[in-house]
């Protein structure tokens, strides 16, 4: 059956955790919107302090994550993520910088690797049941587990690289597994050994540009100061002729 149901991304997690915030489940939010996006152990994701990203003086977030850990690479913060820490730093009104940030903040108990494959799987019932009744949809991933999120960032990893071996191996070597065949299996992907070509090397290049664009002053302004946008998949498009 599980053969069947589809790894979980890292988009269906943060979405996922966005839901929990709503439910007020504020530690196990977090930790779905958060961890996607640092690929860390869970026992290191779980022992991170406000302090570790949140500067307490001010609020904002710190440039990188304080790992305790030093056998661990760095993890900058994102944008993103910097802002998913400073909105909930706030409205949680924490007190004391040094509290680990995944708590189940309804009793201050923290979150441990020992009972948290339980605890998910219970919330994601309660969130495919409210999915269904709001959609119709039946949603066909696998039991949440604690390495859902180390695989979430591992398959956006590769996507970013085009699934080249290189990346597989260098994945692989980061997340600490023995075999190359180990990431393989857990991430259900094969590398793509051959490169392939195509001819569609300024994506969508209709939406921002046609003969018109000499004909106006505005126009040839806009086109000559452009920057880069956002492709089909997400991401930041910057077209090479105009760096």
């Amino acid at each position: 059956m599980d053969s069947q149901l589809r790894n979980w991304t890292s988009k269906a997690l943060v979405f996922f955790g966005m839901w929990l915030w709503q439910e007020k489940e504020y530690g196990h939010a977090m930790l779905c919107m958060h961890a996607p996006q640092l690929g860390l152990k869970i026992g290191t994701q779980l022992n991170i302090t406000w302090n570790d990203v949140i500067n307490p003086e001010d609020g904002l977030r710190r440039d990188e994550v304080n790992l305790r850990d030093k056998d661990t690479n760095v993890r900058n913060i994102n944008t993103f993520f910097g802002q998913l820490l400073e909105m909930a730093y706030y409205e949680l009104s924490i007190k004391n910088s040094d509290d680990f940030i995944y708590i189940n903040y309804k009793t201050g108990k923290q979150l441990t690797s020992s009972t948290l494959n339980r605890e998910l799987q219970a919330l994601v019932k309660r969130f495919e049941r409210d999915v269904k009744e709001r959609t119709g949809l039946v949603l066909d991933y696998k039991p949440l587990k604690t390495n859902a999120f180390e695989i979430a960032w591992a398959m956006d990893m590769v996507k970013k690289y085009n699934y080249s071996k290189q990346v597989f191996i260098a994945v692989s070597n980061f997340m600490g597994h023995r075999t190359l065949k180990d990431t393989i299996k857990l991430l259900e992907i094969e590398p793509i050994e051959k490169i392939e070509f195509d001819f569609n090397n300024v994506p969508d290049i209709q939406e921002f540009v046609d003969f018109n664009t000499f004909n106006f002053r505005e126009n040839l302004k806009n086109y000559l100061d452009f920057k880069g946008y956002i492709d089909s998949d997400g991401q930041w498009y910057v077209p090479q002729y105009l760096k």
